[in-house]
């Protein structure tokens, strides 16, 4: 008999520990806008400021290997019609 006890204070104490634990499901809450509301006006266009620092360009390793002037002569000494 109380072997039988036992067991059934066991049961009930495993009982109320997992339900309460099951019950605590996430619930979503859920809003429902009963009303309309209008907002009227104009959209601003966001703006953005940033600023660069100087950089030195460095062009010294830059080589034309050959002249530019003969080609931009060329096309002026034709007739241009």
């Amino acid at each position: 008999m109380l072997k039988i006890g036992l067991w059934c204070i066991c049961l009930v104490g495993v009982w109320l520990w997992v339900f309460p634990a099951l019950a605590k499901k996430k619930v979503v809450k859920q809003v429902v806008i009963e009303e309309v509301t209008r907002v009227e006006g104009k959209i601003q266009k966001p703006e953005v400021w940033y600023l660069l620092p100087r950089s030195n360009l460095n062009f010294e390793g830059l080589k034309l290997e050959r002249k530019l002037t003969p080609k931009i002569e060329e096309p002026t000494k034709k007739a241009p019609f």
